[in-house]
């Protein structure tokens, strides 16, 4: 299975955030036994505020550079808003394969080709919770940033409006970076053998969060083991 690298693009306050998700099936102990893939953190990582993004384009074809290396490895990016100039940029930079995603608040995904979608927020926040649910997220030791990553998801908000419609993000004056640079990597990592079931549950996360008192995750989406 491909390692990918999520990117969420950062903006003038927010940091560029790349996240290396590594995927593997476990061995089953039983014929019947049908296991689910196990998502490892191979690597967090902020890129500076103010930083070029020619040296932003630079430093994320050096990781999946780096990880190809390793393994198969697939960049899986934010394309909304500035993103779409840094996927370009991207592409010519690099050999690894760049899949481009553009954040929607619309109800179902809308694949433009074969190297982009656009995908509804919802849908990116479900993969994410679904594995930590499911307690199939860990990291490697000693892996920096990941209290980082920790607060982030402390602070991550599903919000529902008067008319029931939902948002996700951090909480006032926090940031998101990686969780949502964790999403792209989480949702491309599962997409595919596991799409429908990821649809129906990211419908359920909607209809769980409409009954709660006071905004925010389920206690799963806090959780990284």
């Amino acid at each position: 299975m491909p390692i990918i690298i999520g990117v969420d693009v950062g903006q003038a306050v927010d940091n560029t955030a790349i996240v290396a998700l590594d995927s593997y099936l476990p061995e089953q102990s039983h014929i019947d036994d049908r296991p689910e893939k196990i998502h490892l953190i191979r690597w967090l990582e902020k890129i500076p505020l103010g930083t070029h993004y020619e040296k932003v384009v630079d430093r994320i074809a050096t990781v999946a550079e780096d990880a190809s290396t390793i393994d198969r490895t697939r960049i899986v990016i934010d394309a909304t808003g500035v993103g779409k100039p840094v996927v370009d940029m991207l592409r010519k930079r690099t050999r690894v394969s760049v899949f481009a995603v553009t954040f929607t608040g619309g109800a179902d995904e809308n694949q433009i080709d074969a190297y982009a979608s656009r995908v509804p927020k919802r849908d990116l926040v479900t993969a994410l919770e679904v594995v930590l649910q499911g307690r199939r997220l860990h990291t490697v030791p000693d892996l920096p940033l990941v209290e980082d990553l920790r607060a982030e998801l402390s602070h991550f908000e599903v919000n529902i409006s008067a008319r029931g419609h939902d948002t996700y993000d951090a909480s006032s004056g926090k940031h998101d970076d990686l969780v949502m640079a964790l999403c792209l990597a989480t949702w491309a990592a599962v997409r595919g053998n596991s799409a429908d079931a990821l649809i129906g549950a990211a419908r359920r996360l909607t209809e769980k969060a409409l009954a709660y008192s006071t905004a925010g995750m389920p206690p799963a989406v806090r959780e990284l083991t």
